[in-house]
């Protein structure tokens, strides 16, 4: 599956002139095809070309003979003593037409060959990564049909050696110049056929400069002194000043977003001491006390926990729907990989187990088994999580612990 740009969005990777960036590409993880596998894939070609003429080679090898010996009057035990022959050559000329067009069709469409196939090679649109284009491939083609009538077997391989001398160093021929194309590894790198591969190393690659941001000073007292440390040239005496809390009634019910927990890997802020016991921390996860809800413990990748009960709706900003209970918990998330949803996943614990539901995320929700096997869940249709497992929501990934009631 490839990515269609619209018309009316700037095609990212192409410089000021409008020439492809080769840096742009090689960031995103594109890598050229090796020389070597490049030749693989030609022979190849070559010989299914070579397989296909080969009635044909031989119907010709019987019929001339037929022909010569006869001296031009050709009888009807003559014309029967042809026939064989002329099939020969029928079906050869209509398996190298067939093969010829399923090539075209399959390189123009695909950007493959039985060759680059087998070598794990795919061609592409240097500039938007796309299918070639079946008259880009096929204008290829013409070009290298007439490189084989003017110099015979050198002509095709002055063509593909040109790709040694690319002052882009991306290895392209000429011929890749006339289609503009461009022979990639598929097999060790990014395959830009993979839609959802390619959308996040774009986004990757666009979010890189936030990760160049400078470092601010750390306010922590609890650790060595750096050259990146605070030191305040004088300390405060004068105590913290807050409005008193306000008591909540009875039988009123939580407004929407009422508790927002902090992203992953952000430090809890210190609670002031009060007399009256304080609610536990989300990421803390508590042993349940007896008669309290089922619960379940999801430990992040990056050692975040939490002690999750009832409904938790995860997401860059996870917002509850109409079907989603009003004491919903909403679990917003920082992914560098920018491939979270809004409200990507829901997770609910009851007495029944662990169960998550893809909430029609972009990027879809995967559970890794314990033995390693992945299941991309269904949008829309809950999925128990045993205990031990593992989801992956964009670019994060949860364990499943601690479940019980």
């Amino acid at each position: 599956m490839s990515i269609t740009m619209h018309a009316d969005e700037p095609l990212p990777g192409l410089r000021p002139d409008g020439r492809p960036d080769p840096a742009y590409a090689a960031a995103l993880g594109l890598r050229p095809a090796p020389s070597g596998r490049r030749a693989g894939a030609f022979s190849l070609d070559a010989l299914a070309w070579v397989v296909a003429s080969v009635p044909a080679v031989i119907g010709w090898v019987l019929l001339v003979p037929a022909v010569a010996g006869s001296g031009g009057a050709v009888g009807a035990a003559d014309v029967a003593a042809l026939v064989g022959p002329l099939v020969l050559v029928a079906v050869g000329q209509v398996l190298v037409a067939i093969l010829g067009i399923t090539q075209l069709a399959l390189h123009g469409r695909r950007g493959v060959t039985i060759g680059k196939a087998s070598f794990g090679l795919r061609s592409v649109n240097v500039s938007s990564f796309e299918r070639p284009g079946f008259w880009r491939v096929v204008l290829r083609a013409l070009v290298l049909w007439a490189a084989q009538l003017v110099l015979p077997v050198a002509g095709p391989a002055l063509c593909f050696a040109s790709g040694l001398w690319d002052p882009e160093g991306r290895g392209r021929s000429c011929l890749d110049r006339i289609g503009r194309c461009w022979v990639l590894d598929v097999r060790h790198a990014l395959d830009p056929f993979d839609a959802k591969a390619l959308r996040h190393a774009r986004r990757q690659v666009e979010a890189a400069p936030l990760a160049e941001r400078p470092v601010l000073p750390s306010l922590a007292t609890d650790r060595a002194i750096d050259e990146r440390t605070f030191i305040p040239a004088a300390r405060s005496s004068s105590g913290v000043v807050a409005a008193p809390p306000v008591a909540a009634e009875p039988d009123a019910t939580p407004a929407p977003g009422a508790w927002s927990p902090p992203p992953i890997g952000a430090s809890a802020p210190a609670a002031p001491a009060r007399s009256a016991p304080s609610a536990p921390f989300p990421f803390q996860a508590t042993p349940s006390a007896p008669g309290a809800r089922a619960s379940a413990t999801l430990v992040f990748s990056d050692g975040a926990r939490l002690a999750a009960s009832g409904t938790t709706l995860l997401g860059r900003t996870p917002a509850r729907g109409d079907a989603d209970p009003v004491e919903a918990a909403l679990l917003p998330l920082v992914d560098p990989s920018m491939g979270l949803s809004k409200t990507h996943a829901a997770v609910e614990v009851d007495a029944r187990g662990v169960r998550v539901t893809d909430r029609w995320s972009s990027n879809g929700t995967e559970v890794v088994a314990p033995d390693g096997g992945v299941q991309v869940l269904e949008p829309g249709v809950p999925h128990t999580v045993p205990a031990g497992s593992s989801v992956r929501l964009g670019g994060l990934e949860f364990r499943v612990e601690g479940v019980g009631a």
